[in-house]
């Protein structure tokens, strides 16, 4: 197995000046506290937190320098980077629900393609940036439905508001690489990684999975599974933003060789369905029944996989935790929730442990 990417981001986040943006979601949520633990000077950029959400829960203010604000607005962002001077950039805000983005396309390609711009034009002149990670989706790549794991190479094609704009964000970034960033004697490098479903505790967004099966455990209530058969790789936040992590690092250091795109996910372990998924978790609730409810109006592919063969060689990051153990750690956090245990204190902690204390 191998440990060294916690070693060296441990190492070389200390003290960086880092930017992210979509601090308040659910990801970011974590990934601010996961900088706060490595030491890192970090600033976030994104809407007001929801009520209930994560950040909200742990305080997030104390822990990452915040700044609510608009992708829109291309003023603040100049100005929060002018004043911040990142050497990294993390970029996760988006407009990121398959259903909403159907309902709302209009939005999505304003926030996911013409925010991303927005933030592309606002670090063009920033002479501190050396590294920048654009956060992307598993949903890019033409899929087939037939159970193929996608590699970095393959043919993109999506079919929703919300991959087709993430797919145009890509090609937009591709552009900037080449035409602005790396078309001087200052090479910055920018990097795409293209995630999968992360799993963790705390999510308070209750049209996801995990949200919903453990409202119907507090409830008392059977879950509603919209597609019990479906396929997804599942992975650990933790593994996923350590992955986010490497790559910029990576970037930062090589930016000639390591810009480019990136598949973060799984090992094929990850690869299981929704019924698994919420099997898994009934196993430490007793009477948890579920039925299948309705279905998006929006087509969702049956099946879906990463290929991180890439990753793999190429860095020196791979999936850590088992998809078992992801699971056993969100419901070790729904449990301790619970009782009342501060959320920030349960992140913090379940962050010691994957980085080793």
């Amino acid at each position: 197995m191998k440990k060294n990417a916690l070693f060296h981001n441990l190492k070389f986040y200390k003290g960086k000046r880092v930017l992210v943006t979509g601090h308040t979601g659910f990801k970011g949520a974590w990934l601010a506290q996961v900088l706060y633990y490595m030491g890192a000077k970090a600033t976030g950029y994104a809407l007001e937190a929801e009520k209930g959400s994560l950040y909200e829960k742990i305080d997030g203010d104390d822990l990452i320098h915040n700044v609510i604000g608009d992708l829109s607005d291309r003023q603040l962002l100049e100005k929060t980077i002018k004043n911040f001077q990142p050497e990294i950039v993390i970029h996760m805000a988006a407009f990121g629900f398959v259903k909403e983005c159907f309902d709302d396309p209009v939005r999505a390609y304003r926030t996911n393609l013409m925010g991303s711009v927005n933030l592309m034009e606002a670090l063009r002149d920033c002479t501190s940036v050396k590294s920048i990670v654009i956060v992307s989706t598993d949903k890019v790549y033409d899929n087939k439905g037939d159970g193929m794991l996608y590699r970095e190479q393959d043919v993109l094609g999506g079919t929703d508001a919300y991959s087709c704009s993430k797919i145009c964000m890509e090609y937009m970034i591709k552009d900037y690489r080449q035409s602005y960033f790396q078309a001087n004697d200052r090479a910055i490098g920018i990097a795409v990684v293209r995630a999968s479903n992360v799993l963790a505790g705390g999510d308070h967004v209750k049209t996801r999975l995990i949200p919903s099966i453990l409202s119907s455990v507090a409830e008392g209530k059977p879950v509603e599974l919209r597609n019990p058969s479906q396929t997804r790789p599942w992975q650990s936040v933790l593994d996923a933003l350590n992955g986010y992590l490497s790559v910029a690092r990576f970037v930062y250091e090589n930016p000639n060789k390591y810009s480019g795109e990136w598949n973060i996910g799984p090992t094929h372990d990850g690869v299981r369905t929704v019924l698994w998924v919420c099997e898994k978790i009934r196993t430490s609730f007793q009477g948890l029944a579920f039925r299948e409810g309705e279905r998006f109006k929006v087509a969702e592919s049956e099946t879906l996989g990463l290929d991180i063969s890439k990753a793999l060689e190429e860095l020196d990051w791979e999936p850590i935790l088992a998809c078992e153990k992801v699971i056993d750690q969100v419901v070790e956090f729904f449990k301790c929730q619970e009782a009342g245990e501060w959320e920030r204190e349960i992140c913090l902690r379940q962050i010691a442990e994957f980085y080793g204390g």
